[in-house]
């Protein structure tokens, strides 16, 4: 699931599967069902003391990004995200890229910031 959030793109579909796996595997480590009827909000804040899978995801992609930008010019991972392949995309709606949620993400961070 790790390697999974870096690499792929933010839609709210994985979004959603991503807290839901999530979820299930913090009710089972603590023990509960969801007859038990804890919130979710109280098993990862004060149970589990985790932070949210998504924005835990979007750190390690930030992470990732940066790490690959210190890479040199002639490394396969700085071509690959510095490229733009060539032609057009569909006319109808294109499907997101991870460069495309990325600048989500960092929108989304600077966002937050300004209201704190």
């Amino acid at each position: 699931m790790t390697y999974g959030t870096e690499v792929r793109e933010d839609t709210n579909n994985t979004k959603q599967m991503l807290r839901v796996a999530e979820m299930k595997t913090l009710r089972t480590i603590v023990g509960k069902t969801r007859r038990d009827r804890v919130r979710n909000t109280q098993m990862s804040k004060w149970q589990c003391g985790i932070q949210d899978i998504v924005r835990w995801g979007r750190q390690r992609k930030r992470q990732w990004y940066n790490h690959v930008r210190r890479m040199d010019e002639n490394r396969l991972p700085r071509i690959v995200l510095e490229i733009n392949p060539p032609g057009s995309r569909p006319s109808r709606r294109p499907p997101k890229r991870w460069k495309d949620s990325w600048k989500s993400t960092s929108v989304e961070k600077m966002q937050r910031q300004l209201q704190n």
